[in-house]
């Protein structure tokens, strides 16, 4: 039995005198908001995608398929995002709260041209996936990684055609003794055969007497600061590119364009702040 409910409006034409709302019963509400899946596709060189027009394909386990573009200045350190809607089909009952069960299956795949990769390895933070208004993590590295150790094999090949068949390609290994593991040089961009080409960071004295951060930037890659007063709490830190000149305007995170050192100035801290502060870079 549906229950409608009659209104009517005094003084108005007698054709928008009254309306009847009678809502289907199974249309009682509408979906809730949708989810947002995002994160960086990168290559199998550690580079984060920058072709329009490559394509991410999501696929639910009831035969769904979302698809979105590469967009590089879509945020800093990220160049995807897809919009998992509540009805769009992924979830059996397109009005209850979920649009994607943390459980449920799925497949992303990345296409670019007429190649339709498989992404070989996914990470991210899947505890909220599939809630409404919130959204998931997902980065995605394209290539073989026959090995299954979570570096592409072609970054590999390369690293042993210069230090030799013998060379250390493990993960954790550090094959050219610079204190920095195959994986972050990998991420980072950096040559895992040159011990002075590891990404480091550099505290200088800038021209105002205040510190500021040293450090190389590879594009396209995205480079957060974060500050600490204990090595424990890491927060991020808005800065300044004094190259930019007196008037540069402070920056949440910088986009490289090119391979060069970056020198940036962090943002004065408060003065309630007292002792020292420690500086680190999120490379993305």
């Amino acid at each position: 039995m549906r229950t409608c409910l009659h209104f009517s409006a005094w003084g108005l034409p007698a054709l928008a005198a009254a309306a009847l709302l009678c809502p289907d019963a199974g249309l009682a509400f509408p979906p809730a908001p949708s989810h947002r899946i995002y994160g960086t596709v990168r290559n199998e060189y550690g580079e984060p995608l920058t072709q329009t027009t490559a394509q991410i394909l999501f696929t639910s386990s009831s035969g769904v398929q979302i698809t979105g573009n590469i967009d590089p200045a879509l945020e800093p350190g990220v160049n995807y995002q897809l919009t998992v809607a509540i009805d769009s089909g992924t979830a059996a009952d397109a009005y209850k709260p979920t649009a994607l069960k943390p459980a449920a299956p799925f497949r992303i795949q990345v296409k670019i041209g007429s190649a339709i990769y498989l992404p070989l390895q996914m990470t991210g933070n899947y505890a909220t996936l599939g809630e409404p208004a919130k959204s998931t993590r997902i980065d995605l590295t394209l290539g073989e990684d026959a090995d299954g150790d979570g570096i592409p094999d072609a970054w590999q090949r390369l690293l042993k055609s210069i230090l030799g068949n013998n060379a250390k390609t493990g993960p954790n290994d550090d094959a050219d003794g610079d204190g920095i593991s195959n994986l972050n040089e990998y991420l980072a961009g950096t040559y895992a055969f040159d011990p002075a080409d590891g990404f480091k960071l550099d505290i200088l004295v800038g021209a105002s007497g205040r510190p500021e951060v040293e450090f190389t930037v590879v594009n396209p890659r995205t480079y957060t600061l974060y500050s600490s007063s204990d090595m424990k709490t890491w927060i991020p830190v808005n800065f300044t590119v004094p190259a930019d000149g007196t008037d540069a305007a402070l920056r949440q995170n910088y986009v490289a364009t090119d391979i060069r050192p970056l020198r940036v100035a962090p943002a004065a801290p408060s003065l309630s702040e007292t002792g020292p502060v420690f500086y680190k870079v999120l490379v993305q």
